[in-house]
């Protein structure tokens, strides 16, 4: 091979070997990457053992004054996962939702009807209800201090309030 043939393919970057090394490497990061994708569903967090519907919710709320919290949520949604595992099974935030609100646990695949009805789009969800209306809204994932924060800012707010949604960003 001439001198001028090395240098071509010495100014082309890489060479089969680079090349094959580079395959390996991304196909262990996708590999990798859809493993951990790939858990089983996190278990349903453990404030929601009451296993509230939302009309059973909105009942007990006409009659104690607690608003609604609905958890929105589907077993093949990652962020939701995520913040099941870890803010929701937080024994702080238990608490603080479980004094303040009815917490709904709300599965969009298998009540489509009360998703639609709420106009959920996206999940993870958390939707404050009052006499039936929505009062506040985050969308995405939340750590525990944010959650408590969210729930305490608005487990008191009135029903006349106008509908607010945060994000996660």
């Amino acid at each position: 091979m001439s001198e001028k043939t090395k240098s071509d393919r010495s100014r082309m970057g890489l060479s089969k070997l680079d090349l094959v090394f580079l395959v390996v490497i991304v196909a262990s990061i996708v590999v990798i990457m859809n493993l951990r994708s790939n858990r089983a569903p996190a278990d349903t967090p453990a404030l929601f053992a009451q296993n509230l519907t939302l009309p059973e919710a909105s009942q007990k709320s006409a009659a104690t004054g607690k608003p609604v919290l609905v958890y929105a949520t589907a077993s093949w949604c990652g962020p939701c996962q995520s913040f099941k595992r870890g803010a929701l099974s937080d024994p702080e935030v238990e608490k603080v939702i479980v004094e303040r609100t009815l917490p709904v646990y709300l599965d969009i695949d298998k009540e489509s009807d009360a998703a639609g009805r709420l106009g959920i789009m996206t999940i993870p969800r958390m939707i404050v209800l009052r006499d039936n209306q929505i009062v506040a809204q985050h969308v995405g994932g939340m750590s525990s201090a944010q959650t408590i924060a969210f729930i305490n800012e608005h487990a008191g707010e009135v029903a006349n309030a106008p509908a607010e949604i945060s994000s996660g960003d």
